[in-house]
C-alpha cells in the first residue's frame, strides 16, 4: 500500500513529534491494518519518560490497540482484508534454543521486537504486524466489544491468564491486590469471575480505589491515609502463625494470596509479610533490572511462601470475558485524546491521580464512545 500516514514518533525522553511518514511495506507473512483506536499501557510510560525497554530510536510507542486489516502478505491465507482485531506482534527468530524445542513464546526475539519497542507500534495511522498468525497474534473481535473498548483486550488478559492459569482462587481465599491501575482491575475482575473471596484493593490513588470498587473489590485500602495495608488488614482478617517464629518478631498477616501490580518494591517487601502460611505472592509488574526488594528469608522458608509469575495474556480470553460481560471495561477508560495530542495523553497517564486508562483516538474518522471522562 502506498502513501503516506500521521505517526506520533518519540525522538527523545519526553519528546513526541508528530511526522507524515510512508505507510509501512509489509512481506509476505505480514498484515498491515490501520489503528482504530490505541491506549497507553503502564509499560509505555517509562519507555517515553527514560526509554526503557526500547531497541531503536526513534520508535512510534504503543502496542495496545484495535484495528482492521487492510492487506496481507502472500502466504496469509486465513487473515481477511477487513477483519477488525486486536493483537500483537509476534516474531520469533526460529533459530534460537527456545525455537529449536518448540517453545517459540520463549524467544528472546519475540520481546525485541514488540510493538512499540523494537518494531513500530500503533500511535500511527497504519502498523505492520509480522509473522501474522491468526489465533497467535491476530484475534477477531465480536460486534459487541466496540472500537475504544478492544483495546483494553490486551492487557485484561494479563488478570485472566494469571487467575485462571496459575492462582486457583476460591472462596475461602483473602487476597490482596496491591496496585489498582488496568493491570490490577484485570486481577479483581478476574478472581470474582472465579470465585467470592474477599478482595483487598491498595492503592494511593483514590480515584483508581474507587475503580476497583465498581470492579468488585471488597475492600479498599489508601496506605497514604495514616494506615499500611497490613495493619488495615490484621484488623479484619486477624494475624497469621507459623512454627520457629519468636513472639518478638513482627507477627504473620493472614491473607492467602497478594498480588503485586505495582513494581514498587515497598509493596513486593510487604507481600511477604501479608500472606500468612503457604500463602503465594504474585509478581504482576514491570520490574526493572536495578529494583531489588527486601524480602525476609524465614517468610520464603517457615511460611512456606510461593512466589509466582503473573504476567502473560491470554487475549482471547480476555476477549471472551468482556464479550460475556465478566469484565467491565467502561469504567476504567478516564480520558481519550486524539492522536496529535499524544504527549498531553501521556502527561496525563503519568498522574495516577486522575487517570486510570487513557487511550488514544488515531483514526480520524472513528465515532466517539462513551466512557469514564474525568477532568
Amino acid at each position: 500500500m502506498d502513501g503516506t500516514m500521521r505517526a506520533m514518533a518519540l525522538e527523545g525522553r519526553e519528546k513526541l513529534v508528530l511526522r507524515e511518514v510512508p505507510i509501512p511495506q509489509i512481506g509476505p507473512d505480514d498484515i498491515l491494518f490501520r489503528v482504530l483506536y490505541a491506549s497507553i499501557c503502564g509499560t509505555d510510560l517509562p519507555s517515553y519518560r527514560d526509554l526503557h525497554y526500547l531497541q531503536k530510536m526513534p520508535v512510534v510507542l504503543g502496542h495496545e490497540f484495535t484495528g482492521v486489516v487492510v492487506e496481507t502478505g502472500n502466504h496469509i491465507k486465513d487473515i481477511p482484508v477487513g477483519l477488525r482485531f486486536m493483537g500483537t506482534n509476534f516474531e520469533w527468530c526460529g533459530t534460537c534454543e527456545a525455537c529449536l524445542r518448540g517453545d517459540v513464546t520463549a524467544c528472546p526475539t519475540v520481546i525485541n521486537r514488540q510493538l512499540g519497542a523494537g518494531r513500530d507500534g500503533v500511535f500511527a495511522e497504519y502498523a505492520v504486524l509480522h509473522k501474522a498468525r491468526l489465533g497467535l497474534s491476530v484475534f477477531p473481535l465480536p460486534d459487541c466489544i466496540n472500537d475504544l473498548e478492544g483495546t483494553l483486550c490486551e492487557p485484561m488478559g494479563v488478570g485472566v491468564t494469571s487467575v485462571n492459569g496459575v492462582l486457583h482462587p476460591v472462596d475461602s481465599d483473602r487476597i490482596v491486590v496491591y496496585g489498582a491501575g488496568i493491570v490490577g482491575q484485570s486481577y479483581i475482575q478476574a478472581i470474582k469471575a472465579v470465585c467470592s473471596c474477599e478482595v483487598a484493593a491498595v492503592d494511593v490513588s483514590d480515584l483508581r480505589l474507587d475503580l476497583a470498587r465498581q470492579s468488585g473489590a471488597d475492600l479498599v485500602i489508601n496506605p497514604s491515609k495514616g494506615i499500611t495495608a497490613y495493619d488495615y488488614l490484621a484488623e479484619r482478617w486477624g494475624y497469621g502463625s507459623f512454627a520457629y517464629h519468636p513472639e518478638s518478631c513482627r507477627a504473620s498477616g493472614n491473607a492467602t494470596i497478594a498480588i503485586d501490580c505495582t513494581s514498587n518494591m515497598g509493596c513486593v517487601s510487604e507481600a511477604t509479610e501479608i500472606v500468612g502460611m503457604n500463602g503465594r505472592v504474585c509478581l504482576a509488574a514491570g520490574y526493572g533490572d536495578e529494583q531489588v526488594a527486601k524480602i525476609r528469608p524465614m517468610n520464603l522458608m517457615l511460611k512456606g511462601v510461593q512466589v509466582l509469575p503473573g504476567w502473560g495474556g491470554n487475549f482471547q480470553g480476555s476477549i471472551d470475558y468482556i464479550a460475556s460481560g465478566k469484565y467491565s471495561v467502561g469504567h476504567l477508560i478516564t480520558h481519550v485524546y486524539p492522536l496529535e495530542d499524544l504527549e498531553l495523553a501521556f502527561q496525563t497517564a503519568l498522574d495516577p491521580q486522575r487517570s486510570c486508562k487513557v487511550c488514544i483516538k488515531v483514526a480520524e474518522d472513528e465515532p466517539d464512545f462513551p466512557y469514564n471522562r474525568q477532568t
